[in-house]
């Protein structure tokens, strides 16, 4: 049965990957030819090759029906760079920014979003919220080698407003339940977010709100950089340590109720709190694979890894396949957990000799597979690598589970006592701290990063060797296992 799932998500994920370059409506003739040799198969009894035909089945209608035209009834095709004004309905999270806030609107009876920026930041527009907006209608262009037109499709925006005049018309006030639940949602951040803004200082409060809610928008651009060059951004990206964390909670509150009562609680525990920051690409696949891992100890089945991240894989492209084209998030995160999962345990006898203390090990361990798989992949997206990745990741590993529950903490408390609450965020200030300091200090490393752009041919035979030497750590593992079973 494995064998049988294996083919048909394997052969799913990679005609949809393959399809980015024939992006089309209609696949008429390669879904009758598919279909034919899959009946074909099926009757010959070829169920493996069956499977795999019926993956790429899927794939082509996923991918047809997802594929956006231009036409009288999408709000691209009136975006020929004149003024003009729409009215719309605010129906993302406002991505509000130091200078500027964007929301992304859907225009009453056209298909497709626009994305228009707000320059004034005041009055503050709401999730939900019905506002006219006027200003220069555009499609979105590359930006130098940043392809930003692709980057916004993934969301459905083909259109842009880069400096708009916004006049609201309705608050929201009839919509539909999980509507209601979207934006009690947004002002439940919001709120969290204004008391990290009383419990720490700049940099601090918009670095824990990074760490608790992935959110970057008020992070300095001196900080970010240096969390670039010294590999620590993955640590402002909710992953799955965060929904470990959610399930952990939940779990501790319900003691009382039987394990088996627990996991319809959990599962609507990480929901919430997908919705709560933002449900990025990344964060949907560790909610994915926490729902699936909870699953698998509910029916008692542990599951194969490689089989629970395919099938993660899969809930989220057949969604939106362009997560798999243009999402860096995305894939980075995948392979990133591909690293940790089949990687590290081949590299622990390489790593024997480094002390265990403190966790040092494990978190080289850790960080090296991650970057083994990734780098390529980062190298060939942004240009750059960092060299002092692992050093850094070390250094600041014990630190972010101590900040981010001395962050929850102190603002639990603020409710109650705003004085005890700073005091318990005074210790959340120094973890912060230390991580400000030891992503600064490790900049000024020689060559802490250079500029290496490969080009994209070359992943295919990297990522071939990687695959051959997961194989052969594979075997050299199970083969040790068995002698030290024999002895």
């Amino acid at each position: 049965m494995h064998r049988l799932s294996y083919s048909f998500l394997i052969g799913f994920l990679s005609t949809t990957f393959l399809l980015q370059w024939y992006e089309h409506p209609e696949y008429t003739r390669l879904l009758l030819c598919t279909l034919c040799l899959f009946c074909t198969l099926c009757i010959l009894g070829r169920l493996l090759i069956a499977s795999t035909c019926l993956g790429i089945i899927l794939s082509l209608l996923t991918v047809s029906h997802t594929t956006h035209l231009t036409s009288p009834q999408s709000i691209d095709y009136y975006a020929d760079g004149t003024v003009q004004t729409l009215i719309g309905t605010i129906v993302d999270e406002p991505d509000r920014r130091p200078l500027h806030t964007k929301y992304a609107l859907r225009i009453d009876g056209l298909e497709g979003k626009l994305l228009v920026s707000d320059y004034r930041n005041w009055p503050r527009y709401q999730y939900g919220d019905r506002i006219q907006v006027s200003g220069k209608l555009e499609r979105p262009e590359a930006i130098e080698d940043f392809a930003y037109d692709k980057y916004l499709s993934r969301y459905g925006i083909y259109a842009v407003i880069y400096r708009s005049s916004i006049l609201l018309k309705a608050k929201s006030n009839n919509q539909t339940t999980p509507q209601k639940i979207r934006r009690n949602l947004y002002r439940l951040k919001e709120s969290f977010e204004q008391r990290l803004n009383l419990l720490f200082p700049e940099p601090h409060a918009s670095f824990m709100a990074g760490l608790l809610t992935g959110s970057r928008k008020g992070i300095p651009d001196d900080l970010m950089q240096a969390f670039n060059a010294t590999g620590l951004t993955h640590i402002i990206a909710i992953s799955g340590y965060n929904i470990t964390i959610v399930i952990t909670v939940i779990a501790g509150l319900l003691f009382w109720i039987p394990p088996q009562f627990r996991i319809i609680p959990s599962i609507g525990a990480i929901a919430l709190f997908t919705l709560f920051v933002g449900a990025s690409a990344a964060v949907v696949r560790a909610a994915i694979m926490g729902c699936l891992g909870l699953l698998a100890l509910q029916s008692n089945r542990s599951g194969s890894m490689r089989l629970t991240m395919l099938l993660t894989a899969f809930c989220m492209v057949i969604v939106n396949p362009k997560i798999l084209w243009y999402d860096a998030g995305f894939q980075l995160s995948f392979l990133a957990v591909i690293g940790v999962t089949e990687l590290a345990p081949i590299l622990q006898p390489l790593l024997r000799r480094i002390p265990q203390t403190l966790g040092i090990r494990e978190a080289l361990q850790m960080t090296i597979a991650a970057q083994l798989t990734a780098v390529p992949l980062i190298s060939m997206l942004f240009g750059r690598v960092s060299l002092v990745a692992p050093l850094s990741n070390i250094l600041v590993a014990p630190c972010i589970p101590l900040a981010m529950l001395f962050g929850c903490i102190a603002v639990m408390l603020s409710v109650i006592s705003l004085p005890i609450a700073l005091g318990v965020s005074y210790l959340g200030w120094l973890c912060l701290e230390w991580i400000i300091q030891v992503a600064h200090a490790t900049t000024l490393v020689p060559l802490a990063s250079i500029n290496l752009a490969i080009p994209p041919w070359m992943l295919i035979p990297y990522y071939i060797l990687l695959l051959l030497t997961i194989r052969r750590g594979e075997r050299s593992l199970s083969r040790r296992a068995t002698e030290q079973a024999c002895f």
